[in-house]
């Protein structure tokens, strides 16, 4: 299957929670097959999967956080990604687009 990273499902602001207090603000981009973790500046951080397929996810949620809406995915092998400081109108259409094509 071509990926096309011009033509996304969709694409929103997000800010990755990596260790407790660090955020690293980027764009969470569904694909037709995967979700990819784009930071912004082009900030590389070890440790941190930048594609995600869907095969790998276990579950996908949105849930309230202190700063308005996160989306967690939670892979198969346990490991759990934290996307907040999301806009609620796209956080949800960012789930229901997720669980329309999967």
């Amino acid at each position: 299957m071509h990926i096309d990273m011009n033509h996304p499902v969709i694409a929103i602001n997000v800010s990755l929670k990596f260790y407790q207090l660090q955020m690293v603000s980027g764009h969470l981009i569904l694909l037709t097959d995967r979700i990819v973790f784009k930071s912004l500046k082009g900030t590389h951080i070890t440790n941190v999967t930048e594609t995600i397929l869907f095969s790998e996810i276990k579950n996908l949620k949105m849930g309230l956080s202190f700063s308005p809406f996160r989306i967690a995915i939670i892979r198969i092998d346990g490991e759990t990604w934290i996307f907040d400081q999301i806009n609620r109108k796209d956080a949800k259409k960012f789930v229901e687009l997720y669980h329309d094509i999967k």
